[in-house]
């Protein structure tokens, strides 16, 4: 009589499963995708851009808005992680803000996180008139959750 643990066990499928055809699977590399293989896995599902508008009061939370954009299914674009600080005041003011306007026309879609400051209004106008859909987001309970918010409960600063 056959060993039982050397014996491979039936499925329902028909197929035997055994540990070691399982741990095969497992171990074996797979070939990386080459660059040619990841374009078009990319131009096939493209994902949305999204433009993340934060005043300056809230940009040390850009790393967390980042995570939860990207947890979404989409690609942030957010200023603070871009451009730092305005470059640390290493280049015009308004240069990094004519950046910000052109990234906002690039940009699927514009969401708002956290309380609106003047810089922040004038984004969501430009996104606006360009028929960019804007959604609000609340992020007083920030690292642990983000919450979708109407647009008439947002607070300005």
């Amino acid at each position: 009589m056959p060993d039982a643990e050397s014996t491979p066990t039936p499925t329902v499928s028909g197929s035997v499963k055994d540990a070691e055809d399982i741990l095969e699977r497992i171990f074996t590399p797979r070939p990386k995708a080459t660059p040619a293989e990841q374009a078009e896995r990319v131009l096939r599902r493209p994902r949305r851009i999204i433009y993340c508008a934060i005043s300056n009061h809230n940009f040390y939370w850009r790393q967390h808005i980042s995570k939860f954009v990207l947890d979404e299914g989409a690609v942030p674009i957010v200023p603070f992680m871009l451009f730092d600080y305005y470059l640390l005041h290493t280049v015009p003011k308004e240069t990094v803000r004519e950046a910000f306007n052109n990234l906002i026309v690039k940009c699927d879609e514009m969401w708002v996180f956290g309380t609106i400051s003047l810089g922040v209004k004038v984004q969501i106008g430009i996104a606006k008139r360009f028929r960019k859909p804007v959604r609000y987001y609340d992020i007083t309970d920030l690292p642990y959750r983000v919450v979708s918010v109407p647009e008439a409960m947002v607070r300005e600063e």
